[in-house]
This record gives C-alpha cells, structure tokens and sequence, in this order.
C-alpha cells in the first residue's frame, strides 16, 4: 500500500464507530465488496475518511475514493488500495467512521452502538444488570442483558424494551418472563 494511507495520527482523540465488514476484494482495481452492519445506513456515501481496523489491531485511516451499490453488499474502494491482492489483504477488516459524522438523533432516537454497558432496570426502576452487547438480526436487534449470570437476548420492541435513557446510563425493560434465559458458561481462566 501506498503512503496515501495515513496512519493513525490523532487517532487517539477520534472515537470510532463500525459500519461494516471487508468480505473479499472485487475485479481487478482494489474495490473492496464490505456488508453494511445496517443494511439502511445511507452514511458511508456521504464520508470523506474511514478507518480500517484489522481483527485484533490497531485501526488506520483511509480516503473514500467511491461508494457504489446499496443493501447489505456495497462496493468500497480507497485510496492506497489499488490491486485486488491489496484489497483481499484486508479481508476480515472492519470499516468505522468517526462518530462526529453521524447524523444527529431526533428526539427518542438512539444509536445501538451506545447501549453496551449501560445498566439495566426495571419498569419500577430496580437495577438488575446491564446490557453486554447488541446483535442485529434481520428481524429485530436485540440487546444481550445479563442479569445475575444469566444471558438474556431483549428484542428493541416496545413490550420488552419499554425505555432508552442513554444521557442517564441505563435501560428499561420489561416482561423478562417471557423470554428463556440462558446461563452463562464459566469463563476459562476467569476466577
């Protein structure tokens, strides 16, 4: 690659959210076939800059040279990426954006990627555990709680997921009962 790609100068003021995944390179000029996290996202078109962080390591930053296609299937292409060898060199690689170019929320809205690690409370405001992690499924994200050492997996519906106080830390969520925990293996090596 290139000198065009630029490191990771100020990175450490930069907070990072992912978009995307790096599935394989395509034809012969360094584009790059990347899924979408959100199928829905019209984001990436409108940035100038990502930054490709490799499974395990540190990210770097790369100029957008195009984004074209739609769905979860887009092709990428960046600057100091100019052969297919190159571009399946970053196979695996994750696409994330600085979060100053997200777009502002509405009122009630709410990014998924601000829900781990806030904590997690009842409808009568008891703390019960905190959010772990989201997975999107096609059909609904949900977020994993864990309460007690039991896993759970929240549907972001209004029955269950009654309501988001990012600002203040914390969830609501509501008729548990209803959805089957998990217990959570014993981590090896964790005491």
């Amino acid at each position: 690659m290139s000198d065009a790609v630029l490191g990771d100068t100020g990175l450490a003021d930069v907070e990072l959210v992912e978009l995307a995944a790096i599935v394989r390179g395509h034809a012969l000029a360094g584009e790059m076939v990347i899924k979408l996290f959100n199928p829905e996202s019209e984001l990436l078109p409108t940035v100038r800059e990502v930054y490709l962080r490799p499974p395990g390591g540190e990210p770097r930053r790369y100029d957008v040279v195009s984004v074209r296609g739609g769905g979860h299937n887009v092709l990428l292409a960046l600057t100091g990426v100019a052969t297919r060898d190159q571009a399946d060199a970053l196979r695996g690689h994750v696409v994330c954006v600085a979060r100053t170019v997200l777009p502002p929320l509405e009122e009630g809205e709410y990014y998924l990627v601000d829900l781990p690690g806030l904590k997690v409370r009842t409808p009568d405001g008891a703390v019960i555990g905190h959010v772990e992690d989201v997975i999107e499924y096609p059909s609904v994200p949900s977020l994993v709680i864990i309460t007690e050492g039991i896993v759970r997996e929240v549907p972001d519906l209004p029955r269950y997921l009654v309501e988001v106080r990012v600002a203040d830390g914390y969830v609501v969520v509501d008729h548990l009962d209803d959805i089957e925990p998990v217990k959570l293996a014993p981590l090896k090596g964790k005491r």
